[in-house]
C-alpha cells in the first residue's frame, strides 16, 4: 500500500479500547503522516496489553491519552485542522454511542465535533460482522459474536452523513484515501 501525496492537514485518530483491530489499525495508521493519536483511557490500557503503546507514539506527530472529556484539540475540527477523523478500532460501546448522538467520552466527543465541523468521518467498528476471528494479547485466536443491538448500532451508524464505515482494515485505509483526496 502506498499514501498519497502529503495531505496539508493532519488526520485525528482516535484509538478505543478494543483488542480487535488493534494490531492492524497500529499498522495502517504508521503510513500515514501527519498523524495525531488520542487514545481513549481503555485503550491506553489495551495498547498496553497488545505491546503496541511504542509503535502507536511511533506513528503518531501527536500521540495523547485521554485526560478528559473535552480534550482541547476538538477545537482543531472547527479550525479546519483536520482532513478526516478516524476511530479504530472502535468499541460497540463507542459506535453505540456515536449512532445515538451521545457526546460523553472523548471519542464520542471527537465524532460530535468532526461532524459539526463537516470533517468527514472514518470508523472500523469491532463488531460489524455476525462472527469474526479475533486475535488475544497471547496471540490466539478466539470468535467474536457481537449482539444484535451492536449490529443494530454498526448499521445506523453507516447510514450517517459524511461517515465511512469499514468492515476491514482493507476499507478502512481506502475510506482514509479517499477522503483525503477529496481534501
Amino acid at each position: 500500500m502506498t499514501n498519497i501525496d502529503k495531505p496539508s492537514k493532519a488526520v485525528c485518530w482516535v484509538v478505543t479500547g478494543a483488542g480487535h483491530f488493534l494490531r492492524e489499525s497500529v499498522e495502517l495508521m504508521s503510513r500515514f503522516d501527519n498523524v495525531d493519536v488520542f487514545m481513549t483511557r481503555a485503550a491506553a490500557e489495551v495498547a498496553a496489553r497488545y505491546g503496541v503503546t511504542a509503535a502507536i507514539r511511533s506513528a503518531a506527530r501527536i500521540a495523547a491519552e485521554e485526560n478528559d472529556y473535552s480534550a482541547a484539540p476538538l477545537i482543531r475540527f472547527s479550525m479546519g485542522k483536520y482532513s478526516v477523523l478516524v476511530i479504530a478500532p472502535a468499541t460497540a460501546n463507542t459506535v453505540a454511542k456515536c449512532s445515538l448522538g451521545i457526546a460523553d467520552s472523548l471519542a464520542s466527543n471527537f465524532f460530535a465535533q468532526a461532524g459539526k465541523s463537516g470533517v468527514p468521518i472514518a470508523v472500523l467498528p469491532t463488531d460489524a460482522a455476525e462472527v469474526a476471528s479475533s486475535l488475544t494479547p497471547s496471540g490466539k485466536i478466539i470468535k467474536i459474536r457481537p449482539r444484535p443491538v451492536d449490529l443494530r448500532h454498526t448499521d445506523a451508524l453507516s447510514k450517517f452523513p459524511g461517515v465511512a464505515l469499514a468492515r476491514s482494515v482493507d476499507d478502512l485505509n481506502a475510506a482514509i484515501l479517499d477522503f483525503l483526496r477529496d481534501e
